[in-house]
């Protein structure tokens, strides 16, 4: 029987067939790497986002907590209750306290005071295991719970034949573990609200999860010393109802303090993200579920196919192949970053409005629910309040009609003889921060009185909201200008923010650790002191933070070689 010999042509089908067989493997393993790494990294982007839009929705919550306890400071626990109960209903899933500090000099008083109104007050403290327990050994302060409103999650956690959820939580030591002592006293010290790390907390040997702080410091009211607004809500209550249920049961997540050791993956791909938040970060990691897993795998298939098409389409067709790739990895990197601009702009701007609309919304509630309950100073108070959320949200829409009229070139400035120190006295009452002014009185400038005010009123408003204790208003006086100077004695700016801090959308605040604002006020400022002639600039003399609207003296004032080029009324495209 003689042998059949393979032929030179059925060699080369067979080594080619083994090579494309072999490409195609390669190419499809590493494709199925990327696809499944950007599958990942989309989830882990969502539920980073979905934690950090829950929290801010939480502390704009409890800010509108903080506003009716400084106009009301005579509310009892009933009153303090409803109120809390009309805000987002997710703090009824865990609860919120008013916590004030209380020296180790004054804490027997305090509990005496808190005896009066709750018999069995005591202030305890959290064990090691986050479980209350009577305090040990004596520290310099305390931040025992005077006031709580338990929430729907605590309730159905703690049996009502064991204790009551107000029970439980009454003089419990916020302060208790080092990490939530040093969070209260930074968000007190900062005045701003802050998140803490996390601690475990557990009731009768049962683990209800990881609980983390939001704290919002008030001003002394007949509650005590430096009270303070907070909620304790555990990430395991609260995030599960942030995500749609399609992309919680693609994924499991861990979630800890910065410095926390998470455990080993479970799977071969995972993703980690750090969330930062104001006063803290977190870490995150995301995996694909078992589901998850599934649909990942369900794919490869497809991804097997379109390798071996590529393949027999040739070297040319490979080329293209990858050339079109690498277009679309750029536009998806550039659609991505426009998204993430478009994504943190709305937040902030979802921020910035809704902490004074919220507000504006329980204390009219207040006013419209209970109005025999206040006297003629309360409802002033209240009234006034009212005014000054609502001229805060007016600020910030005028800012943004003129950030968005500057993109189509019709903003419009009427330059005639305006008084600096007039302006500086009216941007004042308007901005709701006390200043000092000092200078004098300064020669009349060559502007527009509305967009010199609009100037004055964002640096009085940025100084009174992220600068030092004392903010000042002073006036320098050269031959053809005048300087308007808003300087408080914050600290400086760094070097490498002190440029940015004048471009669209970005807060130099938010980047260290204080809520910050939308980021409009100082790159608007800048563009209408440009189109006034004039220009805005910052700078630190070594103890004061100083931003300075120099503008043309009054054309009276000015040599006619000097005047600028533009007569007065005149309208600036942008």
């Amino acid at each position: 029987m003689s042998r059949r010999r393979i032929g030179p042509l059925t060699i080369g089908i067979i080594i080619v067939g083994v090579l494309m067989s072999f490409s195609a493997a390669f190419i499809n393993h590493s494709r199925a790497d990327v696809e499944a790494d950007a599958w990942l990294s989309e989830r882990a982007e969502i539920v980073a986002s979905a934690i950090q839009t829950t929290v801010r929705d939480l502390a704009a919550g409890l800010e509108a907590a903080a506003a009716f306890v400084e106009v009301t400071p005579n509310a009892s626990q009933e009153v303090f209750t409803e109120f809390i109960q009309k805000l987002d209903p997710r703090l009824s899933l865990i609860g919120v306290a008013l916590v004030p500090r209380v020296p180790a000099d004054s804490l027997t008083s305090f509990e005496d005071s808190m005896r009066q109104i709750f018999p069995e007050y005591e202030v305890k403290e959290l064990s090691v295991t986050g479980e209350a327990a009577p305090r040990l050994g004596q520290r310099a302060v305390y931040w025992p719970v005077q006031y709580f409103v338990p929430g729907e999650f605590l309730k159905a956690a703690i049996s009502e034949e064991v204790s009551s959820p107000l029970d439980v939580s009454l003089g419990v030591d916020a302060g208790s573990t080092p990490e939530w002592e040093a969070s209260l006293a930074q968000s007190l010290d900062s005045k701003a609200t802050l998140v803490s790390d996390f601690i475990r907390v557990e009731f009768e040997e049962a683990a209800l999860g990881k609980a983390f702080i939001i704290s919002v410091p008030i001003t002394e009211t007949a509650f005590g010393s430096h009270p303070m607004v907070l909620a304790a809500p555990m990430i395991d209550v609260i995030l599960p109802t942030a995500l749609d249920v399609s992309i919680a049961d693609d994924i499991t997540w861990e979630i800890d303090s910065k410095d926390a050791l998470l455990p080993p993956p479970e799977q071969d791909i995972w993703r980690d993200e750090t969330i930062s938040l104001p006063g803290t970060e977190w870490q995150l990691r995301v995996q694909p579920s078992g589901s998850g897993s599934a649909a990942l795998s369900g794919t490869l298939w497809w991804l097997v196919v379109l390798v071996g098409l590529a393949l027999t389409a040739g070297a040319a067709a490979l080329a293209q192949l990858w050339r079109q790739k690498s277009l679309s990895k750029a536009r998806l990197a550039e659609l991505q970053r426009v998204s993430d601009d478009k994504d943190q702009f709305l937040a902030s701007v979802s921020h910035e409005i809704r902490t004074p609309l919220t507000a504006v919304s329980g204390l009219a509630h207040e006013l419209r629910d209970r109005p025999g309950d206040f006297g003629e100073e309360e409802i002033h108070a209240l009234l006034e309040m009212i005014s000054e959320q609502s001229d805060e949200v007016g600020a910030i829409v005028e800012d943004l009609l003129v950030a968005a009229r500057s993109d189509i070139g019709k903003v419009t400035v009427h330059l005639g003889e305006v008084d600096p120190g007039q302006e500086a006295i009216r941007a004042l009452e308007t901005s709701g921060f006390p200043a000092k002014i000092n200078g004098g009185s300064p020669p009349a400038a060559f502007a527009d009185a509305q967009r010199v005010r609009q100037i004055l009123r964002n640096l009085i408003t940025n100084a009174g909201k992220y600068g030092g204790a004392a903010v000042e208003i002073r006036f320098e006086t050269e031959p053809q200008f005048v300087t308007i100077i808003v300087a408080d004695n914050g600290d400086q700016i760094p070097l490498a923010e002190q440029q940015r801090i004048f471009a669209p959308y970005t807060s130099a605040h938010s980047e260290r650790g204080v809520v910050g604002s939308i980021g409009l006020g100082l790159f608007i400022s800048r563009k209408l002191a440009t189109l006034m002639n004039g220009t805005l600039e910052y700078s630190h003399d070594g103890s004061w933070s100083r931003f300075s609207l120099r503008l043309p003296r009054s054309p009276a004032s000015i040599e006619p070689g000097e005047r600028p080029a533009v007569p007065a009324d005149s309208v600036h495209p942008v």
